[in-house]
């Protein structure tokens, strides 16, 4: 406000010792109403403009911490560990297992029914366990599929 009333004051000066407002004859009574309307209305517009620009300076200087706030964190992140591209290739390996797993599930399963070996305790097994459980399995397996007399053999399979 301050301000404002050194600018009215210094622009009266300046109006009355250039002698716009009044005639050389006539006795100085100062700036006209109108004159003083005019003069308000530019200070309160030069008063915007600076409170406009003072706005524009601290949005830019948010703007600037905002990214140097990102910066920030973008190195913090390229510094954290796994970061460096081991992440995708350990994924890609346990994709792999997984498949692995299921695939040699689905054969353990498959030869079950071949074989007709009823028990399905060794699904899960294999899928829990992986290529041990199958190895297990197919030991298990080669152990019970000894070659046994014709006999008895045939009267298991048939009853």
């Amino acid at each position: 406000m301050t301000r404002m009333a050194w600018l009215t004051a210094l622009v009266g000066l300046s109006l009355a010792a250039a002698g716009l407002g009044a005639d050389a004859n006539a006795p100085d009574e100062g700036p006209t109403e109108e004159q003083m309307e005019l003069l308000e209305r530019k200070l309160e517009m030069e008063a915007r403009q600076n409170e406009f620009g003072h706005e524009q300076q601290l949005r830019q200087l948010e703007l600037r911490q905002r990214e140097a706030e990102t910066k920030r964190i973008e190195a913090e992140l390229a510094r954290m560990p796994g970061r460096d591209g081991a992440g995708g290739a350990a994924g890609v390996v346990l994709l792999w297992c997984l498949v692995a797993n299921i695939l040699l599930t689905v054969w353990v399963y498959k030869d079950m029914h071949q074989q007709g070996i009823a028990r399905a305790l060794w699904v899960p097994i294999v899928l829990l366990i992986g290529v041990f459980g199958a190895i297990l399995y197919a030991i298990v397996r080669h152990a019970d599929v000894q070659p046994k007399p014709a006999g008895r053999g045939a009267a298991r399979r048939g009853g």
